[in-house]
């Protein structure tokens, strides 16, 4: 991971850093068209020896001009190692062109069709949520999750969340440019309701959970279907709980089975063995995710403070960050009842707090210092509301 993060930030110095077009054009070099769709075409081009992905629209028209500088828009701050890195967005000889990594893989309809392991599809899975609730938490319903915008990597099989065409946190401008695929739509997106949520995206999911799992896993998937977005799980936290659930559920079962057919000692102590191994793996993945999580907690929450426009807000979100975490603790951490485990799991937790020390006391020090009654009543309400509401960020439009 680390040699993939340094890899990128090397890709990200190649280009100025500040303004969001550019009109040089001669850095880049050895255009080829991969694929024209509905709306876009994607060149492959180099520069600095190194390659990237162009996005561009199929027809320069208005509307699909809108939809690539919305995309830009969107995916500025995002950082998450299973979603696609948009680098800029330049001036090019045919027109607008989002730059982002180039992804060496396959779309996840031809993974599939290599028939996974179950444990590959289960890991892939695990990811595909890791991304879609990554998105959410920053405000940012994706609107488009199907096959052809998942890709798995020919290097080692990871997943990578591409195309934010249709992504927004914007109803309205959302139903200005609407073009969702029918198959992974939910009905209120079908529709063009103005009620879209989380909830939108979790019924793409559960399509997709169909086509991933085939037979397991149908009752998780027919409730993220669900006609009505209320009788669906209400966000991808609860969809994560629920299929990791079923998952310890299959695979108790299957011991149990397995233990009374097969009742024989030399069969007994290598489904002793397996469970030590499985058990250990499980451990494993369980502190990864520890990991994982403390670090989503504080890069939200280092987002919104770099990008607040007064104390009180940056204030906020830290004291929110800390109950966060408190809250990550008792739910997580504190309700393990293996003790090895438990304490195991606690220095992962207390490790990964103490990465980002340093990095929160950089923040406190940059404090935006205007206080809330310098801001005109209408920008200060809106900040409040995100604050009440506990959201992350989002810039302030005036009317």
């Amino acid at each position: 991971m680390t040699i993939k993060n340094d890899l990128m930030a090397e890709e990200s110095n190649i280009f100025d850093k500040t303004p969001e077009k550019c009109n040089n054009t001669q850095g880049f070099n050895d255009f080829k068209l991969l694929k024209t769709t509905a709306n876009a075409s994607l060149y492959l081009a180099f520069k600095a020896g190194k390659r990237f992905l162009i996005k561009t629209t199929k027809d320069n028209t208005e509307r699909q001009n809108k939809m690539l500088h919305r995309e830009y828009e969107l995916s500025i701050g995002c950082d998450h190692p299973h979603l696609v890195h948009i680098y800029t967005i330049e001036n090019l000889p045919f027109g607008t062109g989002l730059v982002m990594e180039y992804i060496e893989g396959r779309t996840l309809d031809k993974y599939l069709v290599e028939n996974p392991s179950k444990k590959e599809r289960n890991r892939i899975f695990s990811e595909l949520l890791s991304a879609v609730g990554y998105l959410h938490k920053r405000g940012i319903i994706h609107n488009d999750i199907k096959p052809e915008n998942i890709l798995i990597t020919r290097i080692d099989n990871s997943l990578k969340l591409i195309d934010f065409g249709l992504a927004d946190s914007d109803i309205e401008y959302a139903m200005r440019t609407l073009g969702c695929t029918p198959r992974y739509a939910s009905p209120e997106l079908q529709s063009q309701s103005r009620e879209i949520d989380a909830r939108s995206d979790i019924y793409s999911i559960g399509v997709l959970m169909r086509e991933i799992f085939g037979k397991r896993h149908l009752r998780i998937a027919e409730r993220c279907c669900r006609a009505k977005a209320e009788e669906r799980y209400e966000n991808i936290s609860v969809l994560q709980r629920a299929w990791q659930h079923r998952n310890r559920l299959q695979w108790g079962l299957l011991g149990i089975v397995v233990v009374a057919i097969f009742a024989l000692p030399f069969i007994f102590l290598a489904q002793i063995k397996l469970a030590e191994r499985n058990e250990a793996r499980e451990r494993g993945q369980l502190l990864r995710q520890i990991e994982c999580d403390v670090e989503q907690i504080y890069t939200i929450m280092a987002d919104s403070v770099s990008r607040a426009v007064y104390y009180e807000f940056a204030n906020n979100h830290i004291l929110s960050f800390c109950e966060e975490l408190a809250k990550y603790q008792s739910e997580h951490i504190s309700t393990i009842a293996d003790a090895e485990l438990s304490t195991l799991a606690t220095n992962v937790y207390t490790h990964t707090l103490n990465k980002y020390n340093e990095q929160l006391w950089r923040l406190t020090e940059a404090l935006p210092m205007m206080h809330k009654s310098n801001l005109p009543p209408a920008e200060y309400n809106f900040y409040n509301s995100l604050l009440q509401a506990r959201k992350p960020y989002r810039p302030y439009r005036a009317e």
